[in-house]
């Protein structure tokens, strides 16, 4: 009887030694080469392959390169059985850059395949190959309902895309990124997005806060079929997008938010130029906008979208180019957004957009965007523009603007449109929860833009909010009498937005009844409650 009562013990201490194990993060350092070092290939991939038997118990890792070191990404990272987290160190140094190269046969293949959730922190990524040649979506989502998180990094020459999902329930979020340069530049072609949803039929939510995207071939936000739950774009600063096929695409999107964002020379070929490419439109309304929703169908019953504050406008060379009629030829502007959008914006659509043009402080001119555009009207069937497009943009952007100017002052609460990250003050303002986004409540310093969609619901509903650094969060549904009926979430949320899902049901899987319910977030430096109706 003791023999046994001491295996027992035993084995009970073994379980929680593996349970204590996994509830530490392990943190792998993965170095890189510098400037003058012999080549090194497959850091990242090698690193993290020779990891597997230390996450055989504890899954609970996150791979962390070095500031101002180079990292050459030639083989895929599948990541089948644990989250993909990969993040810079701490520090104020140089981003590391990952370079996508070619195998030795010439070949190339995705670089990162996530098929759990993936988090990636302050990296930078360029998919240019040494012989000119551009990675084709190099970052992917294979992940069935995992999660996206992409923030603070440089997502740059990707011929596809800079990210693309391709299966079905992702929640995708992009904060404070750069990206630049998507697409074939040196030949007509219509890739070249920042997000690029393919092979789906649902999406959860893509959420776009604080990034500036430039000189992009497409769209910005690709989305033919799948009908998406929820799209935040907010303080984004998008310049120069060339738009085969448009801009911001929401397809059947049942709620969308599009405020306080630039859009500078958005689809400058025109309405004319792009015609041919209008058989990837999925809405009814052909003609051209920078933003477009389809119809009402079948898959999508109900839809709305919330927007304001939008500063969209062209430079005045390509309004003179837009307003030109040459011999039996028409080359029409493209309107802000198409009829969906403005009917479902309703009245409020005096207030989703203006027109100022601004002067940025550390941009490349769009003279080269229109020369292209002017080579293109004259050889409409020439397929290489001369020079390399990408080659015209400085590798450090500042899109800050003069403070005298409307937008300075034009966004919800009086701040900037745009990426607040050009105005550090502003954003730090912002980010502390003092000053709110748009129709998000903020609660306190801790809790930003929260936001609950739909409210009242009847099958699921969203929580989406703002965490002003990483810390350890509960969620909770509690009833009118104050007590928790179901735990959403518990354990340590990252710094920046997030989005959780109540489909209604209590601990015990048993579904509740209606009436009204309280949305409780609360960690050891603040608490915040919301409101909820259940049909």
């Amino acid at each position: 009887m003791k023999t046994q009562l001491n295996k027992i013990t035993i084995l009970t201490l073994v379980i929680l030694i593996s349970l204590s194990a996994l509830a530490q993060q392990r943190v792998v350092t993965i170095n890189g080469i510098v400037p003058g070092q012999p080549l090194v290939y497959d850091q990242i991939y090698n690193a993290i392959n020779a990891d597997a038997p230390n996450r055989v118990t504890n899954k609970n890792v996150v791979y962390e390169l070095k500031r101002g070191q180079v990292y050459l990404g030639m083989s895929t990272i599948n990541t089948t059985d644990f989250d993909l987290y990969i993040r810079a160190e701490a520090g104020n140094g140089p981003l590391p850059i990952i370079f996508h190269v070619l195998n030795p046969a010439g070949g190339s293949s995705p670089m990162i395949t996530a098929r759990k959730n993936l988090t990636l922190e302050n990296l930078e990524f360029d998919g240019k190959h040494s012989d000119g040649t551009l990675g084709n979506r190099f970052l992917n989502m294979y992940g069935l309902n995992g999660r996206v998180i992409l923030r603070g990094c440089r997502m740059i020459n990707d011929r596809g895309g800079a990210f693309a999902i391709q299966v079905d329930g992702v929640k995708f979020y992009m904060t404070d990124c750069i990206v630049g340069n998507q697409g074939h530049h040196i030949s007509v072609g219509g890739n070249g997005r920042a997000l690029d949803i393919r092979s789906t039929k649902t999406v959860d939510s893509a959420v776009f806060v604080n990034n500036t995207i430039y000189n992009l071939s497409d769209r910005v936000f690709r989305n033919m079929a799948p009908v998406i739950n929820y799209v935040k774009f907010d303080h984004n600063t998008i310049l120069n997008v060339q738009g085969y096929h448009g801009c911001i695409q929401l397809g059947k999107t049942k709620k969308a938010v599009i405020t306080n964002n630039i859009f500078s020379n958005p689809l400058t070929y025109g309405d004319r130029l792009t015609s041919r490419w209008r058989a990837e439109q999925t809405q009814p309304d052909k003609a051209f906008a920078v933003i477009t929703h389809d119809s009402l169908s079948a898959t999508l019953t109900t839809a709305s979208v919330e927007m304001r504050n939008n500063n969209i406008y062209h430079d005045k060379m390509f309004v003179d180019f837009f307003n030109q009629t040459p011999p039996g030829d028409s080359i029409a502007d493209v309107r802000p957004v198409n009829n969906a959008v403005r009917k479902f914006v309703g009245a409020a659509i005096e207030q989703a957009y203006f027109n100022e043009p601004l002067v940025f402080k550390n941009t490349s001119s769009a003279q080269k965007l229109y020369e292209f555009l002017i080579h293109w009207v004259n050889y409409p069937k020439a397929a290489i523009f001369p020079n390399n497009f990408s080659e015209i943009y400085p590798y450090e952007w500042d899109v800050s603007y003069p403070t005298s100017s409307k937008s300075y002052t034009a966004a919800d609460n009086g701040l900037p449109v745009g990426n607040l990250n050009a105005f550090p003050d502003k954003k730090a303002l912002w980010k502390s929860g003092q000053i709110g986004s748009g129709s998000a409540t903020v609660s306190n310093e801790v809790f930003g833009n929260i936001e609950v969609w739909p409210n009242p619901f009847a099958g699921h509903t969203n929580f989406t909010f703002y965490l002003n650094e990483s810390q350890d969060v509960r969620v909770e549904m509690l009833n009118n009498m104050g007590q928790v009926v179901r735990t959403i979430h518990h354990g340590e949320l990252s710094e920046g937005s997030h989005n959780l899902i109540w489909d209604g049901t209590s601990n015990s899987g048993n579904q509740m009844s209606a009436g009204i319910y309280f949305m409780r977030i609360r960690s050891e430096n603040g608490m915040a409650t919301r409101k909820i109706m259940k049909n």
